[in-house]
């Protein structure tokens, strides 16, 4: 699998993917192997050899495998409720001949998804999506399992008391909610610390300049230091403004006991229980975002009793042993015919 990692993302020109074509075949016939898994390949030519060569189960992260445009986000931020389809994807792009180019990519993507032993998603709003796409498009599924993620090299600091600031965690680019963070973080009494890097690092960097002490720009934080920030947080907001696939950000401020608050898209209710670890709030909704972690502000108990029952939610369902085991359950079932 060293030759597959490496041409995970695509990108390459069409005799460099000749290329790497021909290695991967040859390294898959040579080692014999009984069983792949695949992760983060994207070309169907890619796929179609791995199907021919061994039986695979792969691993889909996130929406490429059907949509074509901007990740289930309209081109106004608008989230996207409709089904992989021509006529309505189209209108994603300026370009006709380049939208339609894609479209046929994601329609390949997707045929040679449909030819593995078992797909794997991290949620069960992943799998409707892909079910749907194939329904749409006339393709017989797979047999589609959710095994979601679990929080893995990063470890929790005690938690005496809830914290004294709210936080934001997140690669800093619009789809993930930066600029309705920032103005509900005017809206509250706990300053927002944001920690994280992307196109919209600048605009951050002026709002904490300029908010005074309301908006606190942390940089990019490793795990050690995530740790640290969790640590200290009252609450993580999650305000995606796109349907994230999961949202592995929140499993772990549940891990560390820290409440979560977050729009209710994609996946992420398949770990945040409403009212009990945290709030769902409208993505976009500057108030309801602002109301929910001003609750937890003004009920630190509430805070709290939150925190706790998100940890013991993460050890309940999210532990690695049990995700694993259920993984391997897939491998023998492929294998077993």
């Amino acid at each position: 699998m060293g030759v597959a990692k490496g041409l995970a993302r695509g990108g390459l020109n069409k005799r460099g993917a000749q290329v790497a074509k021909n290695k991967l075949e040859k390294s898959l016939f040579e080692k014999g192997p009984a069983l792949i898994h695949i992760h983060n390949v994207m070309d169907p030519g890619l796929l179609d050899i791995v199907d021919i060569a061994v039986p695979a189960v792969i691993t889909v992260q996130d929406h490429r495998f059907f949509c074509p445009g901007l990740g289930k986000l309209k081109p106004d931020g608008a989230i996207c409720l409709s089904t992989f389809v021509d006529k309505f994807c189209l209108d994603c792009f300026e370009d006709a001949d380049y939208g339609m180019r894609v479209i046929e990519l994601t329609k390949a993507r997707l045929r040679a998804l449909s030819k593995m032993k078992a797909v794997l998603v991290l949620s069960r709003y992943m799998a409707g999506e892909l079910e749907a796409a194939w329904q749409a498009q006339g393709i017989a599924p797979p047999p589609v399992k959710v095994i979601p993620p679990f929080v893995h090299g990063f470890q929790p600091l005690p938690r005496s008391r809830p914290g004294d600031y709210h936080l934001m965690a997140s690669r800093l680019v619009k789809r993930k909610g930066v600029e309705v963070a920032l103005d509900a973080a005017e809206l509250v009494d706990l300053p927002l610390y944001i920690a994280g890097d992307g196109p919209m690092r600048r605009r951050v960097k002026q709002a904490a300049r300029e908010s005074g002490g309301k908006v606190r720009f942390m940089g990019w934080a490793d795990r050690e230091s995530m740790a640290r920030l969790l640590a200290g947080a009252r609450s993580l907001w999650l305000p995606s403004l796109w349907a994230e696939p999961f949202g592995i950000a929140g499993l772990e401020a549940l891990a560390a006991g820290v409440p979560v608050v977050a729009s209710q898209v994609g996946g992420v209710s398949d770990w945040l229980d409403d009212g009990m670890s945290g709030f769902l709030v409208p993505p976009g909704d500057v108030v309801a975002l602002s109301a929910a972690a001003g609750r937890l502000e003004d009920e630190p108990g509430l805070a709290g009793e939150m925190g706790r029952a998100g940890a013991a939610g993460v050890a309940r369902d999210f532990a690695a042993g049990p995700l694993m085991d259920k993984l391997i359950q897939v491998y023998r079932q492929v294998l077993a015919g």
